[in-house]
């Protein structure tokens, strides 16, 4: 489960072969949502609120390079 970052209590991180689709899962405590990279959508969500939601979905475009790079250096690594 590599982690990409760790910024203001929020983890962002991706399951090793979960599925093919890019996509990043932030966690704080027991809250998580699964963001698609390629729109930006919420896949899933559990435990935020809208705020935090929002707050999520612009840490993933904020960080959206690093995601990215994190997850093609991970997979390249597993084929």
């Amino acid at each position: 489960m590599p982690t990409v970052l760790l910024i203001i209590g929020f983890r962002l991180h991706f399951y090793s072969r979960e599925e093919k689709r890019i996509h990043i899962h932030i966690t704080k405590g027991n809250a998580t949502i699964k963001i698609w990279m390629d729109t930006f959508e919420i896949a899933s969500s559990k435990g935020f609120g809208m705020k935090e939601k929002s707050l999520a979905i612009k840490l993933a475009r904020k960080y959206e390079k690093e995601i990215t790079q994190k997850w093609k250096e991970h997979f390249e690594n597993k084929t």
